[in-house]
């Protein structure tokens, strides 16, 4: 079974370990700390998370509650300036 996410609009998608990448690539770029590699890690402690407690059981999560928990990887990975972009970056996607 696919895993799968739900969308702000409340549309269910398939979730993509890629756009986690990509978005905290963005955070490290803006903050200049970081690498391609060190986002590929935290996407991938973000997924096996979300395999745990949400895939396996047929969960489906919330977008917010993603981007939460990468919030908190950053910062159990040692990236605080990073998930302080990352929340601004959120707060902005929230607001558009």
């Amino acid at each position: 079974m696919e895993p799968l996410v739900r969308k702000r609009s409340g549309k269910v998608v398939p979730f993509s370990r890629f756009r986690i990448i990509k978005a905290v690539y963005k955070a490290m770029k803006a903050t200049g700390i970081g690498s391609k590699e060190d986002a590929e890690k935290i996407a991938d402690a973000v997924a096996v998370y979300l395999y745990r407690h949400y895939f396996k059981k047929g969960g489906v999560p919330h977008v917010e509650t993603i981007q939460d928990i990468i919030e908190k990887t950053l910062m159990e990975r040692g990236f605080p300036e990073v998930a302080k972009a990352y929340i601004l970056y959120r707060e902005k996607r929230r607001q558009a």
